[in-house]
C-alpha cells in the first residue's frame, strides 16, 4: 500500500455532497419562526423537508412536506440540517442513520465545546451512533453552504456559485465572508462551517476541496486540530496542488484559550503551525479582511508573481507614501527599460510632473487620453510586475474638474482594466474621500470587470509578497 493510499484510507469521503437532491430541516420551530426552514425553502432546488412532531402547518410552506420524524418521509432524504435541544440529538441522529441520511449538519451546540465530561461524552455518543453510516458536520457548527444547489442557513446569501470553497471552524465567520465576498465581487463553491469537528474536519474537507472540481481555491480560518490529525493535516497541505490560505486563530495565550472556549480546539505551539505553513508553501494572513481580499486579488488575476512595482500616483506625496509602503514589504520600484522611459517622456507635458518610476501624473489626469496612454506604456514594460496607483473618488466627479472633461469615467474604467490586456494586476487604491455614492458607483463597475479595489495602501500591499512566494514557490 502507498504512502498516499495510507493517508486517504484516514479520511472520510465526501463525495456525496456533489450528489444532495433533498434535504430536511429538523426541529424547525414557531420560535425561531421556522428560520432555518424558509431559509434553505427559498433557494434549495431539490424537495424540502420540515421535520417536528408538534408543528402541523407553516405558512408559505407545502403541508404535505412536513412531517413528525425524518423516517416518516417517503422519500429519500441526503442531507439533513439538525437544530434540536441538545438532549434530543442522539435520537435524531439514530433515526437519521435508519432513514439512510447521508450527511447531517448539527447546529446545536454545548458539546465537547462545553468543556464538560458530560458535553464530551455525548460528543463521543454521537461518533459511536453514526458508526460512519452517516457522515456529520458539528456539534455547534453552521454546517453547509452551496450556492449551486441552493443550500444556504442564512437569507440574503448570495445565489451565484463561484470557484472558491472556504472551511470554517466558526459560523460567524462564515456569514461575514460569505457576505463581504458579494460586496468584493467573487463568489464561493462551498462553504463549511465544521463547528467542533467531531466527525468531519478540517483535514476531510480540505481533502475534499482539493479534489472538488468546482473549487479552484482554498480558504481556511482554523483555530486547531485533535491531537492525533496534525500529522495528517501537515501531509495534506504539504500534498496540495491548489492555493490554499490560512488565517490561524488562537495564535496568543488568550486567543488559544478563547479557541478551545469557541470549538473545544487544540490550537497548539504558534511557532510550529507557521512551520508548517511554511513547509506546505500555505498562504497564511493575520485578518479575515486579510484573507478575503487576498482571494479577490487571486480570483482576478490568478496567481502573480509581484516584485517589481509601477506606481502611478496623481499625488506626489501620495506616490512617496506608496514607494515606502512597497519597499518596506519588500516590493522594488525599479526604473524603467529604455525604450519605454523614452515612450513615457514624450506623453508628459505638464509642469511638475514626473516621467519616471514612481509617475507623478499631477492635473496631467484631467487629460485622460494621455493617463490611460501612460498607463498601458508602463504596464508593456516586462521589469514590472503590476502597477499600483492612487485614485480619489472625488475625480470621477465632473463638479471638480476646472473643466468638464469628456468621457473621462468612461476612460477611467477602460484603463482600469488593462490589466487584463497585459496579465498584470493593476491595484487601484480608490480613496474613501467624500464622494461615497460616486465611489460604490465605480466600484460596482469595475468588481463587475474583475478589477479588485482598495481604500487604503495596507489593505493590499502585505498581501502581494504572500502571493509572490507562492507563486515562486509552486514554479
Amino acid at each position: 500500500m502507498s504512502l498516499r493510499d495510507n493517508i486517504n484510507l484516514n479520511v472520510k469521503d465526501l463525495s456525496l455532497i456533489n450528489k444532495i437532491k433533498s434535504m430536511a430541516v429538523i426541529g424547525t420551530s414557531v420560535k425561531r419562526n421556522f428560520f432555518f426552514l424558509r431559509n434553505h425553502y427559498q433557494t434549495f432546488k431539490g424537495p424540502v423537508y420540515a421535520i417536528n412532531p408538534s408543528v402541523k402547518r407553516i405558512s408559505g410552506f407545502p403541508q404535505e412536506n412536513i412531517f413528525a420524524s425524518i423516517k416518516d418521509v417517503p422519500g429519500e432524504v441526503d442531507f439533513a440540517f439538525i437544530t434540536v435541544q441538545k438532549n434530543r440529538v442522539l435520537n435524531i441522529i439514530d433515526d437519521c442513520v435508519e432513514k439512510g441520511v447521508k450527511l447531517v449538519s448539527i447546529f446545536t451546540a454545548e458539546f465537547s465545546d462545553a468543556g464538560t465530561e458530560e458535553g464530551i461524552e455525548m460528543e463521543n455518543e454521537l461518533l459511536r451512533r453514526a458508526n460512519n453510516k452517516i457522515r456529520m458536520l458539528g456539534p455547534n457548527g453552521m454546517g453547509l453552504f452551496y450556492p449551486k444547489i441552493g443550500i444556504q442557513w442564512r437569507d440574503k446569501f448570495p445565489t451565484e456559485a463561484g470557484n472558491i470553497g472556504f472551511v470554517a471552524q466558526s459560523g460567524g465567520i462564515c456569514n461575514i465572508a460569505i457576505y463581504t465576498a458579494k460586496e468584493l465581487g467573487f463568489h464561493f463553491s462551498k462553504v463549511f462551517s465544521f463547528g467542533n469537528g467531531a466527525d468531519i474536519d478540517i483535514v476531510d474537507l480540505i481533502s475534499f476541496l482539493e479534489e472538488d472540481p468546482e473549487t479552484d481555491i482554498i480558504l481556511c480560518y482554523l483555530e486547531g486540530v485533535k491531537k492525533d490529525r496534525g500529522d495528517l493535516l501537515r501531509t495534506k497541505l504539504k500534498n496540495a496542488t491548489k492555493p490554499i490560505a490560512v488565517l490561524k486563530g488562537g495564535r496568543t495565550n488568550k486567543g488559544a484559550i478563547a479557541a478551545k472556549t469557541h470549538t473545544a480546539s487544540i490550537s497548539g505551539n504558534n511557532k510550529i503551525w507557521e512551520s508548517i505553513f511554511k513547509q506546505a508553501n500555505v498562504m497564511e494572513v493575520n485578518s479575515l479582511e486579510q484573507l478575503l481580499n487576498l482571494a479577490n486579488i487571486i480570483d482576478c488575476y490568478g496567481i502573480k508573481k509581484m516584485e517589481n512595482a509601477a506606481v502611478f500616483s496623481i499625488s506626489g506625496g501620495y506616490g512617496v507614501v506608496l514607494v515606502d509602503l512597497l519597499e518596506n514589504a519588500g516590493i522594488k520600484i525599479p526604473n524603467f527599460s529604455f525604450e519605454i522611459q523614452e515612450k513615457l517622456d514624450k506623453l508628459f507635458f505638464i509642469r511638475g510632473t514626473s516621467s519616471k518610476n514612481p509617475l507623478d501624473v499631477a492635473a496631467q489626469l484631467f487629460w485622460g487620453d494621455s493617463i490611460q496612454k501612460i498607463i498601458d506604456i508602463a504596464l508593456s514594460d516586462e521589469k514590472m510586475d503590476f502597477l499600483i496607483m492612487d485614485l480619489p473618488s472625488y475625480y470621477f466627479d465632473p463638479t471638480y474638474f476646472f473643466n468638464p472633461v469628456n468621457n473621462f469615467k468612461e476612460m477611467m474604467i477602460e484603463t482600469l482594466c488593462l490589466g487584463q490586456k497585459y496579465g498584470k494586476p493593476i491595484i487601484p487604491i480608490l480613496q474613501r474621500t467624500h464622494t461615497p455614492d460616486i465611489r460604490r458607483e465605480i466600484a460596482k463597475i469595475l468588481i463587475e470587470n474583475k478589477v479588485p479595489i482598495f481604500g487604503e495602501p495596507l489593505e493590499v500591499i502585505p498581501l502581494l509578497p504572500i502571493i509572490s512566494r507562492y507563486a515562486k514557490k509552486r514554479g
